[in-house]
């Protein structure tokens, strides 16, 4: 909320509550002071009630009867969930039959119930929650009678003092609510939770016939895991307490993330409740709401899991939490950030199983791959993987290891930190304090007798010169770097001291990387993307009509999204003399661009994004939103005779011989 908007709604609920008699002027005049006094950034509401000026009821009914909600249609239509069209049609529909207007939208299949859930939370401003039967105070259930938790869809889930946090499914159920304030006394406080999912806990908690966490209690969250200890999730603890909710919660929210293919939990502090939230295939997607009261609860149980000390508090600070879930083994990077409103988590799945992959499961084009091939299948040279962060360089990098290790080859890495643990490879991991020592630790492992050599990331002029000698001694020398393009990736490396007639001596091949989302297969189905889009990639001689593209039109597997999974998208730059020379000359990178790419040196990003879309792994417009402005620009126009399709997608014959032995 604004500070303007916020300001309005505490004049309007100010001067509601003055009007009801619920509070005096001096009341609201003070309780607006401790606000500004405080820098408090929580609801006039929420210090009216600190203040024991209000109760909850008066403060919910007072609230309710002055409320200038806006109409949940109006909310599903400006948040392009449903269009006029569908909108005007259910309005008449609601019309004709009193049917409220989310009932019929969702009988027509246009919406979700947990879009409505949503668009109800944004509405009347509460939480909003996915329910889990692990998030459940069993206890809770005896205070309100079956009948009417299964006739209403109302489900206790958590206390926080006096206070209970109620999930319906209709906030605005006034027979439900009358029931809650008679047998609560209007100690409680609403989440908004889709109507299917309230009935799926209610059944199984009822036919579990667990109506109290009367079981032995279940493992305690005060001992700190061992930072090599492997954690097993589990799927439910039956005993949920108040000392085992917490641990269920936390466990649900792991296994669940990684069950959705998440690579980062997002768990985030708000004024008025704990918003979880998943990155998956790169975009950031809202999972649920939790009751804020569970908040430190949930950070020291991270902790814990983290091998943290509980009670140290410092501004921010990392961990690691090792677990596995049937089978399967993860690694999880934890990061804590304080904030006004309680600390921020973020964590990032790190898969095992899933983290090696061939060069053709990560996206390589078949043309990508005949060139990194032959880069690789040379004696000596120097790859460098760059792009920004999160863009997949590692598992590139580790892709072309994959290649590589054949047994006939000695690889030895400097890793900070290990990432994968690789079977035949010599792996030393660093700390990240230890770069000027890089060139040392080079050194000494080069007396290892490697072919191979892998640097994690180039950062410095000591790691640079280390990695530079290295493949100028006769190795193979892979590394990482953050660079926003090929070109970027060799000046950085100028920058870092590397002298500028040792370019093509090192046989360096520089790529570029991107992570785009990949339509899903199981709903691929043709599509005719809007002319204007071909304007950014400047075809030579091609009738854009006579292409064929595809787009994902969402289904179960897929989570109605439409993709599932992403791949890498390469920019490729090999320097060789020409290109050594135009670099040698001071040409800024739009002059290097063109020397390259009249050597056929280079295979730019704007060409394989085109192609990605062109053989149905990726939608034209997905592939746009990746690209820069110099990479839509491009400096010459694309050619795309059959000749250059066919090239771009066939792998060469002793390259495709090579990779089925």
């Amino acid at each position: 909320m604004s500070t303007a908007s916020g300001r309005i709604a505490n004049m309007r609920l100010g001067k509601a509550l003055v009007l009801e008699g619920a509070i005096t002027q001096n009341q609201l005049r003070h309780a607006l002071q401790v606000q500004q006094d405080n820098l408090d950034r929580r609801r006039l509401g929420d210090v009216l009630l600190d203040l024991d000026y209000v109760t909850r009821r008066q403060l919910r009914d007072v609230a309710r009867k002055y409320s200038h909600r806006v109409p949940i249609g109006s909310i599903l239509f400006d948040s392009g969930i449903i269009t006029r069209e569908q909108l005007d049609a259910a309005l008449k529909v609601n019309k004709e039959t009193s049917r409220q207007l989310c009932e019929v939208l969702i009988d027509a299949k246009v919406i979700t119930e947990e879009q409505v859930a949503n668009a109800l939370s944004r509405q009347l401003d509460y939480p909003c929650i996915i329910p889990n039967k692990r998030f459940i105070d069993r206890g809770l259930l005896r205070l309100l009678p079956q009948p009417f938790l299964r006739q209403h869809i109302v489900l206790p889930l958590s206390k926080d003092g006096e206070i209970i946090t109620i999930l319906m499914h209709n906030p605005l159920d006034d027979q439900a609510i009358a029931m809650l304030d008679q047998q609560l006394g209007g100690r409680y406080e609403i989440a908004v939770a889709p109507r299917s999912h309230i009935e799926k806990a209610i059944k199984e908690l009822f036919d579990e016939q667990v109506l109290m966490g009367t079981g032995t209690k279940g493992e305690t969250d005060t001992k700190a895991t061992s930072s090599f200890q492997r954690y097993e999730l589990q799927k439910v603890r039956p005993d949920v307490g108040a000392d085992n909710q917490v641990v269920n919660i936390v466990d649900y929210l792991l296994s669940n993330a990684i069950q959705q293919r998440a690579s980062d939990i997002h768990i985030e502090s708000m004024y008025n409740r704990l918003r979880v939230r998943h990155r998956i295939d790169g975009k950031l997607l809202f999972e649920t709401d939790l009751p804020s009261h569970l908040s430190n609860n949930i950070v020291r149980r991270i902790k814990v899991l983290a091998g943290l000390d509980v009670t140290d508090n410092a501004d921010s600070f990392d961990g690691n939490i090792y677990v596995s879930l049937d089978n399967q083994q993860i690694d999880m990077r934890v990061s804590f950030f304080p904030t006004v409103l309680g600390t921020s988590i973020t964590i990032r799945a790190l898969t095992r199983e899933v983290g090696l992959k061939d060069l053709h499961e990560i996206g390589m084009l078949p043309r990508v791959q005949g060139m990194v091939h032959e880069s690789l299948d040379a004696p000596s040279g120097m790859l460098i993987f760059s792009g920004p962060t999160g863009a997949g360089k590692t598992t590139s990098m580790y892709a072309c290891l994959n290649y590589l290790n054949t047994g006939e080859v000695k690889i030895c890495t400097l890793e900070s930190p290990v990432e994968f643990s690789i079977e035949g490879i010599t792996q030393c991991q660093v700390r990240g304090g230890e770069d000027n020592v890089m060139s040392e630790r080079v050194r000494a492992m080069m007396r290892q007798d490697p072919d191979v050599i892998v640097l994690g990331e180039v950062n410095n002029e000591s790691s640079a010169v280390a990695a530079v000698d290295a493949a100028l001694s006769g190795h193979k020398v892979m590394t990482t770097i953050h660079a926003d393009d090929s070109f970027g990736a060799v000046m950085r490396l100028l920058d870092m001291g590397l002298r500028t007639y040792l370019l093509s001596s090192t046989g360096l091949m520089a790529f570029s990387q991107r992570l785009i989302r990949q339509i899903c297969p199981h709903c691929r189905t043709p599509h005719t993307p809007s002319r204007r889009l071909f304007r950014y990639f400047r075809m030579k001689d091609m009738d854009a009509d006579s292409l064929e593209f595809f787009r994902g039109r969402g289904c179960e597997r897929c989570n109605q999204l439409g993709f599932i999974g992403r791949l890498g998208l390469f920019e490729m730059l090999a320097v060789d003399d020409a290109v050594g020379a135009a670099f040698l000359e001071n040409c800024n990178a739009l002059g290097v661009r063109r020397v390259a790419e009249e050597a056929d040196k280079f295979l730019p990003l704007r060409e394989a994004a085109f192609m990605m879309a062109l053989n149905g792994s990726a939608t034209l417009e997905e592939v746009i939103g990746i690209l820069s402005f110099s990479d839509r620009q491009g400096t010459s126009e694309m050619n795309l005779s059959p000749a250059i399709i066919q090239a771009w997608n066939t792998l060469p014959e002793q390259m495709e011989e090579k990779r089925k032995q």
